[in-house]
C-alpha cells in the first residue's frame, strides 16, 4: 500500500509538472457551411475544400488535413471541423496560454483542379482557431477582399467569402 501511494504521488507530481505527454485533439480549422453564388445565382456542383495548413499561395501543404465538399442544386455545401492529434505535455490549465497561427483556409474550383481562394486567414496573425461553427457567403462575381471573421475579429483572411460565427441565441 505504501508503495502504491507513492507511485500515485510520483506519477501526480509529474503530471502537474509537464511531464507526462497526452494525445490531445487540436482545433486546426473550423466546421464552415455556406452557399455559393454567381452575383446571387446559386452555383451547384463548385467543389469546396478546407484545408488546415496552405502556404503563402494558398496551396495546402503536404501534410495538411483536408475536407471536401461539392455544392448542391442551392449552391450550399457543409465542411469541417478539422482536429489534429497531437502529443502535448500535461499542464495546469490556468497557466497554460495558447496562441498560434491560423493559416486555414476556404478553397473553391470548378473542375476540383484549378483552385481560387474562398477565404484564406492570414497566417501573421495570432489567434485560436474559432471554435464556433462559421457560416460562409461565397459570390464568385466578387474580387477577393481582406475581411475579418464577423464575431471573432481576431481572425483576419482574403477572398470572396464572408465569414460569420453562427452564435446560437440564448433563451
Amino acid at each position: 500500500m505504501k508503495l502504491f501511494s507513492s507511485v500515485l504521488m510520483v506519477a501526480t507530481a509529474a503530471a502537474l509538472s509537464g511531464c507526462i505527454p497526452v494525445k490531445h485533439h487540436d482545433l486546426t480549422a473550423p466546421q464552415i457551411s455556406g452557399t455559393v453564388t454567381r452575383a446571387g445565382v446559386p452555383v451547384s456542383g463548385m467543389h469546396v475544400q478546407l484545408a488546415d495548413v496552405l502556404d503563402d499561395n494558398g496551396v495546402p501543404t503536404p501534410d495538411a488535413l483536408k475536407d471536401d465538399a461539392v455544392t448542391d442544386e442551392q449552391g450550399h455545401f457543409t465542411v469541417g471541423p478539422l482536429y489534429r492529434v497531437t502529443k502535448k505535455k500535461a499542464s495546469i490549465p490556468l497557466v497554460n496560454v495558447d496562441l498560434h497561427t491560423v493559416p486555414w483556409g476556404l478553397r473553391l474550383s470548378a473542375d476540383d483542379k484549378k483552385w481560387h481562394a474562398g477565404w484564406l486567414s492570414d497566417p501573421t496573425m495570432l489567434g485560436d482557431v474559432p471554435k464556433a461553427p462559421i457560416s460562409a457567403m461565397c459570390d464568385l462575381s466578387v474580387d477577393s477582399k481582406s475581411s475579418a471573421v464577423d464575431g471573432d475579429l481576431a481572425v483576419m483572411g482574403n477572398g470572396p467569402c464572408i465569414l460569420q460565427l453562427i452564435v446560437k441565441k440564448k433563451k
